[in-house]
């Protein structure tokens, strides 16, 4: 699916966020207000009126919104009509239909950025997804979570831990915890077994396609990740215009270009 999306310029580090919004991302039907329908970047209830509730002028995330569907016409060189068509390929597949949404893209996000890690990133890394915390980190304990904790995506250097990679297509508020929770037990556990070894520690990143400024600014917030990763920035900080403190946001094509740096004993 992502190497059959729709590229003006040829896929790459740079443009693979396109395919993978072709993939994942999808519309809100809206009808009011000028509005057919919107993209999913934000809550449905900040898309459009639920409830008994009546909208009779435009909301902010309405515009961010149609700003974003205009910018992906734009990028995919067709009309902003078409650009609904064009998205949420995976959803429309056969094989899901009836299938609830938020797990099949959350396991489908992290396989395609490890997809894309190994695809345009450093050859030296290899990366598990869906692997057991406790198989790597024995020992290993989260309270108030499950006793057999996954990480979503693992890298390693020589068959040694160097990052762990928290994919989350989109991040609700009361899993927030859960995300800033596992980077300190992870570099702690990292610490514990893997002291002796040339990397000093664990790097841990959370990659996300979340536009909601609150939650994206307590992950960047939380001094045990190391970055925060957007699929597209400029999507967030320029188009939406969300450019305070979001601006610390990562790009993801630049953290795949900067995994060659994970494993300096390697050229």
């Amino acid at each position: 699916m992502l190497a059959s999306a729709r590229y003006p310029r040829k896929l790459s580090a740079s443009t693979a966020w396109l395919g993978i919004y072709q993939a994942l991302l999808w519309h809100e039907p809206v009808n009011a207000l000028g509005f057919t329908d919107l993209p999913h970047i934000i809550d449905a209830d900040k898309l459009r009126a639920t409830g008994r509730q009546v909208w009779t002028k435009t909301k902010p995330w309405q515009t961010r919104a149609q700003a974003v569907k205009e910018y992906l016409a734009k990028e995919l060189a067709v009309s902003p009509d078409e650009v609904p068509a064009l998205t949420d390929g995976l959803m429309k597949l056969p094989a899901y239909e009836g299938m609830q949404r938020q797990n099949s893209l959350g396991m489908a996000f992290a396989g395609l950025v490890k997809h894309l890690l190994e695809k345009f990133g450093s050859g030296t890394i290899t990366y598990e997804i869906e692997v057991d915390a406790v198989r790597v980190f024995p020992g290993i304990t989260f309270p108030g979570r499950s006793d057999a904790p996954r990480i979503d995506l693992l890298a390693r250097c020589d068959g040694i831990p160097r990052a762990i990679i928290s994919a989350k297509w989109s991040v609700r508020h009361d899993r927030l915890s859960d995300i800033t929770n596992e980077g300190p037990v992870y570099k702690a556990a990292y610490q514990r077994i893997f002291r002796q070894e040339r990397n000093s520690e664990l790097l841990y990143y959370v990659v996300t396609n979340e536009y909601d400024p609150g939650r994206l600014t307590k992950m960047l917030d939380d001094t045990s990740v190391d970055n925060v990763v957007h699929v597209h920035k400029p999507a967030v900080v320029d188009v939406c215009g969300l450019n305070g403190r979001l601006s610390e946001l990562v790009d993801l094509s630049d953290f795949i270009k900067g995994t060659r740096t994970w494993c300096p004993s390697k050229p």
